[in-house]
């Protein structure tokens, strides 16, 4: 059994060591730059030994994204009543206004925005299969209406977070329930 411990710990040392290098390298520089090369320099492993662990650096950055999608997803959110999307705009911009830097980075800038539109249209999927019906709407219209929730949440925190989150987070919290909720009529005199 010792053995196996001591395997399991070299196991989750390296996979530590990998995904903390991937993690810096994130910070540093855009997601096309990253190279396998370099990555298994700064993690101090050789290439086998990062193939042991993932197919690519794709497959690294998919677990990183996937982790995201799972804190989302266990919100568990109502669509019953306009009340519950008040709530869960708020619950979303206080859940991404907590980010980690590396989180942040990922959800809003350059090369790693497909990442943020994988993230979100994942999301989006879940959340139409389970609040199907919700809103008493067929099918395709319901896509449309979870469409544009999800589009325009990110858009707002994107343009938030460019804008060097200048403005309180209640208040953006506020602007964004309005224009998701009651549209640009609730914004504009």
């Amino acid at each position: 059994m010792k053995n196996d411990q001591k395997t399991d710990l070299r196991v989750i040392r390296t996979k530590k060591s990998i995904r903390d290098a991937f993690c810096s390298m994130i910070m540093e520089m855009e997601y096309t730059d990253i190279t396998i090369k370099e990555l298994t320099g700064r993690a101090m492993i050789n290439r086998n030994t990062f193939y042991l662990h993932y197919n690519s650096i794709d497959a690294l950055l998919e677990e990183l994204q996937n982790e995201i999608v799972e804190d989302f997803i266990s919100w568990k959110p109502s669509y019953q009543k306009i009340d519950d999307i008040k709530q869960m705009v708020r619950n979303f911009f206080e859940y991404v206004s907590n980010q980690s830097p590396l989180r942040e980075r990922i959800l809003t800038t350059g090369s790693y925005l497909f990442v943020y539109e994988r993230i979100n249209q994942q999301i989006m999927e879940h959340e139409k299969q389970r609040g199907r019906g919700s809103f008493g709407l067929d099918e395709l219209s319901e896509n449309i209406v979870f469409a544009y929730y999800g589009s325009v949440t990110s858009i707002i925190y994107r343009q938030w977070i460019a804008d060097g989150r200048q403005l309180p987070l209640d208040s953006v919290i506020d602007l964004a329930t309005k224009l998701i909720c009651s549209g640009m009529g609730s914004v504009i005199n």
